[in-house]
């Protein structure tokens, strides 16, 4: 057993420090050696160690911003952040993206390529254009991703890359996509659950940001949630946490959830079903989800009363998560979810009738990107952790 004084303590400090120094310079910047120390608690004389080994590591650079001025020809230090790049990709039904951020999270480029069709074959298709496109808006070479990580719908398994329920897509059902893209691309992706990513993504950029205990409801072409407790991304005991459609609302043998599911595709039947009681409407058949949205925001009668149950839907689902993980945040997000800021106010006042503490409830502000950019994220603190751990293995061998 270790004791403090062993000459691999040492050792291990250093390597903490110069991890936290890289880590520094890749979120603040380029900064002079004098920031450096006071940014991480650290005296000059180790600064000045720790940079010189990221330096001859190939990890930092150093540069004189005013070599041209005598008075401010003090040395300033960056990380270097484009020797290796991420690559992120979410699967959809109507359209795959891709994109690439280097070591800094900073995004180089995002695209998206239409989906024609939903079988296996043509969904790798798409995903290899995809990538192509970003890796050619970006500049960079597939030889330079670093890390891949991709979202997908359903359930992962998150030690064989298996999908299970994956909704719309059904040729996912049962593949293990880790697998195939790894064929495929030439390098083992991280497969990760479109919602979760979500997720993670408004923790970092949007209404989760500093929030331990939120959900993102997800209302779309399906349902389905994200889950943070206590800072922490839930994914359950095989990765099936917030699959929030299988909660057994009225007739549990109902596998379509009929009297409850906001599911984009249930928009229309409610509004088929409430027209006689509604002679007055500028809507025609057949109903579509988005014209009924569009005619709710102009006032129209019908409309009003179908997104009124709509309403109503969502907030069950919102109540049920609450209940159980008594949160402080819900993030709508989703092809309805994001659409769900006239009608906000109606959600709020039916979570408040059922649930004696009310989360906050905010519509989702990242847009249709918000799986690819938790991918990036993702991706990204994999590729952060992998080129210092080489460099650490490099130095191993070298001794």
């Amino acid at each position: 057993m270790e004791t403090f004084d062993s000459p691999a303590v040492p050792a291990l400090l250093r390597e903490i420090n110069e991890r936290r120094v890289l880590d520094t310079l890749r979120s603040h910047g380029a900064l002079h050696a004098a920031q450096i120390a006071r940014v991480n608690g650290l005296s000059k004389p180790t600064t000045s160690v720790i940079v010189r080994s990221l330096i001859e590591n190939g990890l930092v650079q150093e540069y004189f911003p005013g070599e041209n001025d005598p008075k401010r020809a003090r040395s300033v230090f960056e990380a270097i952040n484009d020797t290796q790049i991420a690559l992120g990709i979410d699967i959809g039904a109507r359209f795959i993206r891709a994109g690439i951020s280097d070591l800094t999270g900073t995004i180089r480029s995002q695209v998206s390529v239409e989906v024609k069709s939903l079988t296996l074959k043509s969904l790798l298709a798409v995903m290899h254009t995809a990538a192509e496109k970003a890796l050619k808006e970006s500049g960079y070479a597939m030889s330079r991703v670093n890390s891949l990580v991709v979202g997908a719908p359903g359930v992962v398994d998150q030690i064989t890359g298996e999908i299970a329920i994956a909704g719309t897509i059904t040729d996912l059902d049962g593949v293990q996509l880790a697998k195939v893209i790894a064929k495929e691309f030439g390098i083992t992706p991280l497969v990760e659950n479109d919602i979760n990513l979500v997720t993670l993504a408004e923790q970092a950029h949007g209404f989760g940001k500093g929030i331990e205990h939120f959900a993102v409801l997800s209302v779309g072409s399906g349902l389905g949630s994200g889950l943070v407790l206590n800072g922490k991304l839930l994914r359950g005991h095989r990765g099936a946490a917030g699959e929030v459609f299988y909660i057994p609302f009225g007739d549990p043998n109902d596998k379509h959830r009929t009297a409850t599911n906001p599911s984009a595709d249930r928009i229309p039947e409610l509004a088929r079903s409430l027209a006689s009681t509604y002679r007055t409407t500028s809507l025609k058949t057949p109903y579509t989800t988005i014209s009924i949205l569009d005619a709710a925001r102009t006032g129209d009668a019908l409309a009003k009363a179908v997104v009124e149950l709509e309403a109503e839907r969502i907030a069950l689902y919102i109540s049920a998560i609450t209940s159980i993980a008594d949160l402080e945040l819900v993030v709508l997000s989703g092809g309805i979810g994001r659409q769900a800021d006239f009608f906000l106010k109606a959600i709020t006042k039916y979570v408040s009738a059922v649930v004696p503490f009310p989360p906050r409830i905010e519509v989702s502000a990242l847009g249709d990107s918000g799986v690819l950019r938790g991918a990036l994220d993702l991706a990204t603190s994999i590729a952060c952790d992998r080129v210092f751990n080489d460099r650490i293995s490099a130095l191993a061998e070298s001794v």
